[in-house]
């Protein structure tokens, strides 16, 4: 594994313990704010948003571990750009389905996949960038 992809797989090692924390905290906080005979429909929808977003960092971490293998500079870029793709269509996909057909309660859904996507901010602000 090269240098830079070690790089690459401890920041995101750094996002996903972030999105992990926010999606965490997003949801205590819908548990809270919710009713109480209600308070599990804005936790499942939480934890749905922060999935979606742990999900395309896993997509990432992978595309990024088979775009280092010994293939070349075309095969590698194939497998980045590919990595994008998929993350883009399934978060799309799955924000559709959560929101349209199986009606989770929004904002903790949309909330929780905003701040997984913030969370790439992670490894930039922890080494001081």
């Amino acid at each position: 594994m090269s240098y830079a992809a070690q790089i690459l797989r401890k920041g995101l090692r750094r996002v996903l313990i972030a999105q992990v924390s926010l999606t965490l905290a997003v949801a205590i906080v819908a548990a809270l704010e919710a009713s109480q005979h209600d308070a599990l429909r804005p936790v499942v929808a939480a934890l749905a948003g922060g999935g979606i977003a742990m999900w395309g960092a896993l997509v990432l971490a992978y595309s990024v571990g088979r775009a280092d293998g010994k293939q070349g500079a075309a095969q590698a870029q194939l497998w980045l750009y590919g990595g994008a793709v998929a993350r883009f269509v399934f978060a799309i996909v799955f924000l559709g389905l959560g929101l349209g057909v199986f009606h989770v309660a929004p904002l903790p859904f949309l909330v929780a996949f905003g701040l997984g996507q913030v969370a790439f901010l992670a490894p930039g602000i922890s080494s001081g960038l």
